[in-house]
């Protein structure tokens, strides 16, 4: 059973992810972890941690240029020969048990491709807990256009079924797991063991949260959604144009589907603590005036130390728990 898990500029949490692989209950693993030309040291950390383990079962791959997250699993999935691939999160951690439940359901239902399990999201600078409790169970391809079941971090697939499906596709470089998960449904099922197994930690500088970032995020999204629903042709000539410029040209801002992603990503950041990067996503990308008004007046008014008690109440509404 091989564990991927990619890298880059994420030095600081190398040591906490890669302990929780090696440290699984199931132990019959090789844990491949490619560091994509990172600036920060993370891959002096990966390579000085294989060295201090010395544990046979955890092997490094280091890019000499920037390939991109999805390029990089794409070649480490194609270097291993394992019959499972689990993907593993960069600065997430599995709980020990985690690996083998989801080799246990593999096992023994042959028709599943890909396997989750329930996670708890954690917000790297507060401490605050929320957790998720999705389910694959009988979701098809309909089902699964309403929204991704998986946060990819947590899922372990077939190989057979990845293969079969035709894998990671490069031209994704967000949202490579829901394009695969779509492809992925139509040939075998979905699965989730009804189990906290993983914590996810957020950080506002990642793909979710930070406004130029997530301004790209959303349009993958919204690709990946329509290019499913496209006959053959058009959907090549689609991934064409977005492998050579992108997702940028393919939707346009004023798109409303786009415009309601971010008005409702900019109120799940006010809602997690993270004020200035929810305001700098309203103002930068909703383009309706008084909408984009509205937002910012909200966000700063709901950040107030005013509303602190409002604050509360609302996380707990949403299950946030700031205990760890």
């Amino acid at each position: 059973m091989t564990v991927v898990t990619g890298y880059y500029n994420r030095a600081d949490v190398v040591d906490m992810t890669i302990h929780s692989v090696l440290s699984q209950t199931f132990a019959d693993i090789e844990l491949i972890a490619f560091d994509d030309c990172s600036s920060d040291g993370t891959a002096d950390r990966l390579l000085e941690l294989s060295e201090e383990l010395k544990d046979p079962r955890f092997r490094v791959i280091v890019h000499e240029s920037n390939r991109g997250f999805t390029q990089g699993m794409i070649d480490a999935i194609a270097a291993s020969s394992s019959d499972y691939i689990c993907v593993q999160g960069s600065g997430d951690i599995s709980l020990p048990a985690r690996i083998e439940r989801q080799v246990a359901l593999l096992d023994a239902q042959p028709r599943v491709g890909a396997v989750g399990c329930w996670y708890t999201n954690v917000v790297s600078t507060s401490g605050a807990r929320r957790p998720r409790q999705p389910s694959a169970e009988g979701v098809n391809f309909d089902g699964l256009l309403k929204g991704n079941v998986f946060s990819h971090g947590e899922v372990m697939m077939r190989r057979s079924a990845y293969d079969q499906a035709g894998g990671y596709r490069a031209a994704f470089k967000n949202c490579q797991d829901y394009d695969l998960w779509l492809r992925m449904v139509r040939v075998s099922k979905l699965a989730t063991v009804p189990e906290f197994l993983y914590e996810r930690f957020i950080r506002f500088d990642g793909v979710s949260y930070d406004p130029r970032k997530f301004s790209v995020q959303a349009r993958y999204f919204l690709l990946t959604r329509r290019i499913a629903q496209m006959p053959e042709n058009e959907a090549a000539t689609t991934i064409a144009a977005l492998a050579a410029s992108g997702p940028l040209p393919l939707i346009d801002k004023s798109d409303s589907a786009l415009q309601k992603r971010y008005i409702k990503a900019a109120l799940r950041s006010a809602v997690f603590g993270a004020s200035k990067e929810a305001e700098a996503l309203a103002e930068e990308n909703i383009v309706n005036r008084p909408a984009r008004f509205a937002l910012v007046s909200f966000i700063r008014v709901y950040g107030s130390p005013f509303l602190s008690p409002l604050r509360r109440i609302v996380s707990k509404v949403f299950g946030m728990d700031r205990q760890r």
